[in-house]
């Protein structure tokens, strides 16, 4: 007898995951073929519609890639009573509420209706705390009724503001709409890192999740808002598609870096400029040139994301997931995708950069012209930053003037 889930897209039926003898097989639904046209990538560019049946490895990497990784993923495996390696099970415990927009439920089950931020529980003060304490056996907050899904092995909880701008436990399929990061246990200053550092994308022009640093019970948390959520006035929950490069590739989790294998940027500007033009080569070009002056040595192919519109346009995500690695003593120089070959951070420079979006087809002028502009409003940027993050570390701020000695320009 086989097993079977369902991937919702809204409240269309597309696709079937099908277990049987151990192996998976993944066909999309006659209603998604008679919807769209063959060849859309309704849920991923690896995964176009089809009428024919993709395989267990195929099917196994994009449901891994919406799962938790490392310690999340065995312990929310054992919160079930499942093999960590039981990708199906743990896609059918946890998949009602994924990054983007799919619903993955048990055949049977009732549609999913579109969630409203007050069909979430809310939450003490208190109870918010507890949630944060348990996230090592119980990550995302997963628990009775909370059926939450997000890749990444880094601690953090799921939540859903709610409309009185208290927060709430995302249950029965319900949407979370926030993400809340405690500090990391072995690097300090790790909420003021990633908050000043995601500021300072935006101060520097760059479309980036939105980020504040709150405080809950004595310590700082930062909360990010999820761009694949927009909330109405209703208080309606909608979920945005996307999916990160990885997926798009096809490649599990355990292929996000380029020396296992993992995405280059090459490999993702050839693909952006294809399906949205040079625009988009530039923002991918500010990004590099961002992630390079921090110090982010882990801006991995699961930590860059392509939107799906409705429209069927298909375009960058914002940024997210940018902190300094570099700022650590001890963290490794190497970057998980390499700039023009050069794989360590404090070895990059202007004319390296250059070089890398000249192969992706972005003329030299123009991506001397993106990163002199980066460059150029650095100062004013970084003053924004520090006015909007004033914890910020004093050694952030020395690694960024170092790199930005080292890139020249």
């Amino acid at each position: 007898m086989a097993d079977r889930l369902v991937i919702w897209l809204e409240d269309t039926p597309i696709a079937v995951v099908t277990r049987k003898a151990g192996r998976m097989r993944f066909a999309y639904t006659s209603a998604a073929l008679e919807a769209f046209a063959p060849g859309t990538p309704l849920l991923s560019l690896n995964l176009p519609l089809s009428g024919t049946d993709v395989s267990n490895a195929q099917t196994k990497a994009f449901l891994d890639g919406l799962l938790p990784e490392g310690e999340s993923r065995r312990a929310a495996a054992e919160r079930f009573d499942l093999q960590a390696s039981d990708t199906f099970g743990l896609a059918r415990e946890l998949g009602r509420d994924c990054a983007g927009a799919l619903v993955i439920q048990p055949e049977g089950e009732a549609p999913p209706q579109r969630p409203m931020v007050q069909s979430a529980r809310a939450l003490s003060e208190d109870e918010t705390l507890s949630l944060i304490a348990n996230l090592r056996s119980a990550p995302l907050g997963i628990g009775p009724g909370v059926r939450i899904s997000l890749a990444g092995v880094q601690e953090k909880l799921l939540l859903t503001k709610m409309k009185d701008g208290g927060w709430g436990q995302p249950i029965g399929g319900s949407a979370s709409t926030h993400i809340i990061k405690p500090p990391h246990p072995s690097y300090p200053n790790t909420v003021e890192n990633e908050a000043f550092c995601m500021r300072l994308a935006h101060h520097l022009g760059l479309p980036a999740a939105e980020v504040e640093i709150v405080q809950i019970g004595e310590g700082n948390l930062l909360v990010v808002e999820r761009y694949d959520r927009a909330v109405h006035q209703d208080g309606s929950v909608e979920r945005l598609h996307q999916e990160d490069f990885c997926q798009a590739f096809g490649l599990p989790p355990d292929k996000k870096y380029e020396e296992d294998g993992g995405p280059s940027l090459k490999r993702m500007g050839k693909t952006l400029v294809q399906l949205a033009g040079v625009p988009s080569l530039e923002l991918l070009l500010k990004a590099v040139t961002l992630n390079v002056l921090v110090g982010n040595g882990d801006a991995h192919g699961k930590n860059f994301a392509l939107l799906h519109a409705d429209s069927g346009r298909i375009n960058s995500a914002p940024l997210y997931d940018i902190m300094s690695t570099s700022m650590y003593r001890g963290t490794d120089p190497k970057m998980a995708m390499y700039v023009d070959t050069v794989q360590r951070l404090d070895r990059v420079t202007f004319p390296r950069v250059v070089n890398e979006a000249a192969s992706w087809g972005l003329s030299r002028s123009r991506a001397e012209a993106a990163i002199d502009e980066v460059l150029a409003r650095l100062p004013e940027a970084l003053e924004r930053a520090r006015n909007d993050v004033p914890e910020v570390p004093e050694v952030l701020l020395g690694k960024i003037h170092a790199q930005r000695r080292t890139i020249g320009g």
